[in-house]
């Protein structure tokens, strides 16, 4: 890896952890280049402004969690199990998040979102098509538990997905309110319960 790349590797991550760990609005050009170690003419070198690195951070922490979607809804994986391992993962990451930072994070997606979806055009398309990524793998877990008969057969499995996904973004709003990760043990009963799967076994 060279050290161009290395350089922009970093502006990215770092800008994703101070925007995660506060706020958009909070975060300078100022603030990320001190934590990253790097100077604000490599900065400018990269990026225009912070709205284009931010979305940029965005996108490649997308890029780089499609490789645990891809694995947590596998076809190989059961249908229901693939919905408890999305809610382990969720759990597993707020967790980690406490751990960095004594505090809950919150969704990454859905914080910025909120932020910034009035007055920033590029970095809503951009939390609207990792929403969308997320609720596509939902539904297809949701058609193929219907398949093999293991949930309500009458639930439309896009709306469901949709309303699934806004449960998931609720709760973890919560969750950082009231910085409680333990509410997140709700995330599976409740999704269970919501598209009546017609078992309660355990993922492995």
């Amino acid at each position: 890896m060279d050290k161009q790349h290395t350089t922009r590797q970093k502006l990215l991550d770092t800008a994703l952890s101070l925007i995660w760990s506060s706020s958009y609005g909070n975060v300078t050009v100022d603030d990320i280049c001190k934590a990253g170690g790097i100077s604000k003419s490599s900065f400018y070198h990269f990026f225009k402004s912070k709205s284009e690195l931010a979305v940029a951070a965005y996108q490649s922490h997308w890029e780089k969690a499609a490789s645990d979607y891809n694995r947590i809804f596998s076809a190989l994986v059961a249908p229901l199990d693939r919905l408890r391992n999305y809610c382990a993962y969720i759990e597993h990451n707020m967790q980690q998040g406490i751990q960095k930072t004594g505090k809950m994070p919150g969704c990454p997606y859905s914080l910025v979102g909120a932020e910034l979806s009035l007055v920033d055009e590029t970095m809503r398309q951009q939390v609207q098509t990792m929403f969308g990524g997320i609720v596509r793998f939902i539904e297809q877990a949701l058609r193929d538990a219907q398949h093999e008969g293991s949930i309500d057969p009458s639930i439309d499995p896009h709306t469901m997905a949709e309303d699934l996904y806004s449960f998931i973004l609720g709760l973890l709003l919560q969750s950082k309110v009231r910085n409680d990760v333990n509410l997140l043990h709700r995330l599976e009963p409740t999704i269970m319960a919501m598209i009546g799967a017609k078992t309660s076994t355990p993922a492995n």
